[in-house]
């Protein structure tokens, strides 16, 4: 138990490192995007997997739908999954969220600050309902790599997804 504690706190170490590397970019950056390598795969490894939420289109239209509603502080990221706080000062916060198969994750929220996450064990969810609650018509699931990791701008739209297998995800929110 002791190694994957180390192996988990040094995973925040270089993750916080990352992210004071990422907020500086960000400061000197109109556009995240263009400055990380966003992939709209979230299987190939090949950068930060942007979801199709992500685009400029998609981020434009989630605007039209009428949620206006902020993550709760003390749930962001699990949405009342089992969470730690590893990290939380002024300019990031940084939670272990464990979440239970079966769990469902809701939606319909505003994510308040850009967030990455990053996959300790194969992520396995799916979506199903989006935007202003929407179901999905034809759910599929979604497996993500342990050590992929994913981008999502502040203000855009959480998706309620139903969690299909345990896993851990590191849930890092850049706040300024």
């Amino acid at each position: 138990m002791k190694s994957k504690l180390g192996s988990i706190h040094t995973l925040v170490g270089v993750a916080a490192a990352g992210v004071m590397f990422g907020v500086g970019a960000t400061v000197l950056a109109a556009d995240v995007a263009n400055k990380l390598a966003i992939t709209r795969s979230h299987s190939d490894m090949k950068g930060f997997y942007g979801g199709s939420g992500e685009t400029p289109e998609a981020r434009a239209k989630a605007k039209t739908l009428g949620v206006t509603k902020y993550e709760d502080d003390a749930k962001v990221g699990g949405g009342g999954a089992d969470q730690t706080v590893l990290v939380d000062n002024d300019v990031v916060r940084v939670n272990l969220v464990s979440f239970k198969k079966g769990f469902v994750r809701p939606g319909a929220q505003l994510r308040k600050h850009d967030q990455l996450l990053v996959y300790l064990d194969q992520g396995a969810f799916t979506i199903q309902k989006t935007g202003n609650q929407t179901p999905v018509a034809k759910p599929e699931p979604q497996r993500l790599l342990p050590g992929s990791s994913v981008f999502h701008y502040r203000d855009t739209v959480v998706s309620e997804s139903r969690i299909d297998e345990d896993y851990r995800v590191l849930f890092i929110e850049m706040k300024k």
